[in-house]
């Protein structure tokens, strides 16, 4: 699969834009603020409907605006097809999607036009804390599994309900029977979350050793760190575990008014031997473990979807040696078409790359 064209009408800086595009590496490069990021951003909302950077659609609109479009042509040895999206952000979020003229939803989407999108703030999902590191986890899953999104957000709510109840148990004992409710219903959502999130990580922390490997020829371990302890049993082990894991601090719980076990406490640990990355790591090897998982990430996507993601790197080659640059453009050769931005016109070797000058909200071929 190839992206062949992006189209853009009233998104970010870009009031008009129709960008022909070719198979291999296409480098955007420009001043800063000048709309590099925003390209890549546009590609990543046709793949998923969200925005990597803004938490709001009303965001993406080009200021003084109140609607946006953008427009994709992918195609395949034997094929090719249309994606279109329609986003009005005023007075409220509506939208319409379009898979080659036909209404779609956003897991057709993520199935038809696969992206991953690389930032130099990835480098905080190895160094700070875990919430970063279950944002990436389920992002993923969410892609890889629809079905995963609504249990997650099952569960979610459930902790909110629930931690808005321990704090009336703290004075009454009236709200047991509530309390117990919503326990049963923690463990059966958050039991299902752990499943599907378990199962992932069976196979993605090899492959996020495996690509850590290729860049930097060095050893990582990456695995799953629960907060109700060792999760090697079935469902029904994990259920049981749970319901023993709440009963056993139910007492502190209602003192501080939180649930403090389950899903929404986890995290992924990564190390160097016995040694914790995210605190003996140095910058390079850190920006590297970051690398790694979004590779990772686009070899899962790769493995479900049947089809391999186009690469967006957002200005990260300017934190990367030669050595590593080398190896992420290598996966050209394995078919991965990638789209990156960088200040200057970073020199790559190859005849398969294209050059964009990007600058006064217009991006001119090179």
């Amino acid at each position: 699969m190839t992206l062949a064209s992006l189209y853009l009408h009233d998104f970010r800086n870009y009031a008009h834009l129709e960008l022909s595009l070719t198979p291999g590496v296409s480098l955007f490069f420009g001043k800063n603020a000048q709309g590099k990021t925003n390209l890549l951003e546009a590609c990543y909302y046709l793949s998923t409907l969200t925005s990597p950077r803004a938490e709001r659609d009303l965001d993406l609109a080009r200021w003084g605006t109140d609607r946006f479009t953008l427009g994709a042509r992918l195609t395949e040895p034997d094929q090719t097809s249309y994606i279109r999206i329609d986003t009005i952000v005023r007075p409220a979020l509506r939208r319409r999607v379009l898979i080659d003229d036909r209404p779609a939803k956003r897991p057709e989407l993520v199935a038809h036009f696969p992206c991953v999108y690389f930032s130099p703030d990835d480098l905080y999902m190895v160094k700070r804390g875990s919430s970063l590191r279950r944002r990436f986890l389920d992002s993923l899953l969410s892609r890889l599994d629809p079905g995963y999104a609504r249990e997650l957000s099952r569960y979610e709510d459930t902790v909110t309900r629930r931690n808005a109840i321990l704090k009336k148990a703290f004075m009454s004992s009236s709200w047991d029977k509530t309390l117990e409710g919503l326990d049963q219903i923690l463990i059966d959502s958050g039991s299902a979350v752990l499943n599907r999130r378990l199962s992932l990580m069976s196979t993605f922390s090899g492959q996020v050793s495996d690509t850590y490997r290729f860049i930097s020829g060095d050893e990582c371990s990456v695995s799953y760190s629960s907060s109700l302890g060792d999760l090697s049993g079935s469902r029904e082990d994990t259920a049981r575990l749970f319901r023993e894991k709440l009963a056993s601090i139910r007492a502190e719980e209602r003192n501080r008014g939180v649930t403090l076990v389950g899903p929404h406490r986890d995290d992924i640990s990564i190390t160097f031997g016995d040694k914790t990355v995210r605190y003996f790591g140095s910058q390079g090897e850190q920006r590297s473990v970051a690398l790694a998982l979004r590779l990772a990430e686009a070899r899962a996507l790769e493995e479900r979807l049947m089809r391999k993601p186009v690469l967006l790197l957002d200005d990260v080659f300017s934190e990367l040696d030669e050595s590593r640059r080398e190896k992420v453009l290598s996966l050209c050769d394995f078919g991965h078409q990638i789209l990156l931005t960088s200040t200057d016109p970073v020199p790559i070797a190859g005849s398969n790359v294209r050059m964009y000058a990007v600058g006064e909200d217009t991006v001119k071929p090179l």
